[in-house]
């Protein structure tokens, strides 16, 4: 058995040094904790409002998609019957001039209407077909969609004049049927 070597007086101080209220104190204070949770808030708010930003832009991304795919079927209906096409007109939301000879048609474009107003919110849709050279037909759909109801709603659209829709976004179709 060996002797037990006495502790060095300055190690001995140092241990009561540390726990006296007036010696060094290793932890975190309150100011601190304080300050470090001011920045974690502050970096968790811009966290957030990113969030939301991306899932914005996720739902206007699907609701162009959408009205995208409701575009081509609608053009594809029309291709169908070019001749039971020609008379048909939507405006506003309006479908005209369906008589005997293209009622089915018109049947096909109502049950179209009916699912761009599902699946999208306060459509607005626009159909024209303008006979072309060589007894081609223009066909012209356009589709406008906007997050909140309007008083004046938007129907026209012309993304290529730099239209710009608050809330909401339109697509238009042209094509040669």
């Amino acid at each position: 058995i060996q002797p037990q070597r006495p502790v060095a007086k300055s190690v001995r101080r140092a241990a009561i040094r540390c726990l006296t209220p007036g010696g060094r104190e290793r932890g975190v204070t309150l100011i601190e904790s304080l300050i470090a949770l001011l920045v974690l808030s502050i970096a968790l708010l811009g966290v957030a409002g990113l969030q939301l930003f991306t899932q914005q832009q996720e739902i206007e991304a699907r609701w162009r998609s959408i009205a995208v795919a409701m575009g081509g079927s609608l053009i594809e209906q029309l291709r169908t019957d070019r001749v039971a096409a020609e008379e048909l007109v939507i405006n506003n939301n309006a479908l005209t001039n369906c008589d005997a000879t293209n009622q089915w048609l018109c049947n096909l474009v109502g049950e179209w209407q009916s699912q761009a107003d599902a699946r999208l919110p306060n459509v607005v849709t626009q159909l024209q077909i303008e006979g072309q050279a060589d007894e081609l037909m223009m066909a012209t759909v356009s589709i406008v969609w906007q997050r909140v109801p309007s008083d004046s709603p938007v129907t026209e659209c012309r993304p290529q004049d730099g239209t710009v829709i608050d809330g909401g976004g339109c697509i238009r179709l042209e094509t040669v049927l």
